[in-house]
């Protein structure tokens, strides 16, 4: 894994539970990160985005009254202050495949679960840096392409390849066959 400067990133971070903000700033700095604020909720991001131009959120996923999730939400839809392609790392203590997935989809680039060290959240940042994924957006998301790793579909390419429509016999009244 390369070693990268961070002192030119400015990160934000949303997280209620001050014992946590206080790890994570430690972490920031053991990092060299040049430039980071907390704040303890997703409202309270809205609006100091409002005057700091930040790289990058480390975003708590339960908040009050916006959580990490909400707030990305907002975030990929061009609600809030903060360009819709900033980074997202979502950090819980949750890890529930359903969260997850959730935070997946909502947007966030990364999730990190708890308990973390400097190393995971290095190893986050190296992802966003090394490894980073196309937006997209459809009717209903706009963020990072949620597809990890390139798929290919065996064959003739999916959208090309005919369907041949066959009519089926219809069933005998009565019989279900």
């Amino acid at each position: 894994m390369a070693e990268y400067d961070l002192s030119d990133i400015k990160v934000l971070v949303a997280e209620d539970y001050a014992p946590m903000r206080k790890l994570l700033g430690q972490i920031l700095f053991e990092l060299n990160v040049g430039e980071f604020q907390m704040v303890a909720s997703g409202q309270e991001a809205i609006q100091f985005l409002e005057d700091y131009p930040a790289d990058l959120l480390l975003v708590d996923n339960i908040m009050d009254p916006i959580g990490g999730t909400d707030l990305t939400r907002l975030v990929r839809a061009g609600k809030t202050p903060a360009d819709r392609h900033i980074p997202i790392i979502m950090v819980s203590g949750e890890t529930s495949k359903e969260l997850i997935i959730g935070a997946r989809d909502a947007g966030v680039n990364e999730f990190l679960a708890k308990p973390i060290s400097t190393r995971m959240v290095y190893q986050r940042f190296m992802n966003i840096i090394e490894n980073p994924r196309p937006f997209v957006g459809t009717d209903d998301f706009y963020g990072p392409d949620r597809r990890r790793r390139q798929m290919r579909f065996p064959g003739l390419e999916r959208r090309r390849a005919p369907y041949t429509y066959q009519a089926q016999p219809a069933a005998a009244p009565g019989t279900g066959k």
